[in-house]
């Protein structure tokens, strides 16, 4: 079990400055890191052409240029049980959506939430999954990377725990397409609608008359704090909402099941 105190220790140590070998040691072991320090020194002399455009460590190339060099091992005959620890000092429900997100999208959909903490500094927050297959930081890193969150440090705590430090303060998180100041048709969704509703001021959302859309609409801050929300308990055919200020993602529900708006919705979204 990983200790709080000390994954806020390891974050603000990350803020100051970027370790590549301690990092590598997290990577791929420390007795991996021994066995091979010659080799791994001499392939990570220019440590600068391991920082991307942003300062960030670029993880991507970090691990794969540990992989052509045969320095990279993510897998076990075996299950085993990995513990890994997220931390951010962004907001819990920002931290659960994105890194919940990187992770469906690289196929671990099943994974424990083992438990959330919190002080003045930030979150922690601990999953469990049983796995084949060690967590591949490049490719989170990549996942992350498309909404603007940055691995800033890893730290391996025991043989399959680990820590990952993150950068949300710039996230901007994937959201469902649509155009402003016209009306605009949004498919039969397979999950609640997600919009970016920044620099909006206002919304009319219309269901189609032979669905019976018991509207969930919550407004919510670029950190995913909510802000407004309305709900209904009978069926709605149009719904308008002024968006407070500070407003920046809007979720469209439908309190019992999303075959209630199978057809879709229409939403009209006005620009400031």
């Amino acid at each position: 079990m990983v200790r709080v105190a000390f994954l806020f220790c390891v974050f603000a140590f990350s803020c100051f400055g970027f370790d590549l070998h301690s990092n590598i040691k997290s990577i791929i072991s420390e007795q991996s890191y021994a066995k091979n320090r010659d080799k791994i020194e001499q392939i990570f002399a220019i440590e600068s052409d391991f920082i991307d455009s942003r300062g960030n460590p670029n993880y991507a190339k970090i691990t794969n240029t540990l992989r052509v060099n045969s320095l990279l091992n993510l897998s076990f005959s075996l299950p085993v049980n990995l513990e890994i620890a997220f931390y951010s000092p962004s907001s819990d429900i920002l931290l659960f959506k994105s890194v919940s997100e990187a992770l469906k999208n690289l196929g671990y959909s099943y994974f424990l939430s083992k438990s959330l903490k919190t002080d003045t500094q930030g979150i922690v927050w601990q999953i469990s999954m049983n796995s084949r297959f060690l967590l591949d930081p490049g490719a989170i890193y990549r996942e992350l990377g498309k909404n603007q969150i940055y691995i800033k440090d890893i730290n391996r705590d025991g043989e399959f725990s680990f820590t990952y430090s993150i950068d949300a303060s710039k996230a901007i998180l994937s959201t469902h397409q649509y155009i402003s100041d016209s009306e605009f048709d949004l498919a039969k969704p397979l999950e609640p609608y997600f919009l970016n509703i920044s620099g909006k001021s206002e919304a009319l959302i219309k269901s189609y008359a032979s669905d019976s859309w018991i509207c969930v609409i919550k407004v919510l801050d670029r950190d995913l704090n909510l802000i407004t929300q309305i709900k209904s308990d009978k069926p709605e055919k149009e719904i308008y909402i002024k968006f407070p200020p500070n407003s920046y993602y809007m979720l469209i529900d439908d309190a019992f099941s999303l075959e209630n708006i199978k057809r879709g919705l229409k939403i009209y979204i006005k620009s400031n």
